[in-house]
């Protein structure tokens, strides 16, 4: 059994803890641009009968 399993992780949130500990890791000028490819960008839209309603763009 994988040892994130074992810790109750899930796959998704073991490679986002080890990627931030990568980013962390990192000397200033590479980490800062490391850093700044975190930010996750969602586009979310509202659906009904079959055509789109509206749409919108968030950062999270």
């Amino acid at each position: 059994m994988s040892f994130w399993k074992e810790a109750g992780l899930t796959y998704n949130r073991y490679a986002a803890v080890a990627a931030r500990a990568t980013r962390r890791a990192l000397k200033e000028d590479k980490r800062i641009i490391a850093e700044r490819r975190e930010t996750l960008e969602i586009r979310a839209a509202k659906w009904a009968d079959g055509k789109q309603l509206e749409s919108k763009d968030e950062k999270a």
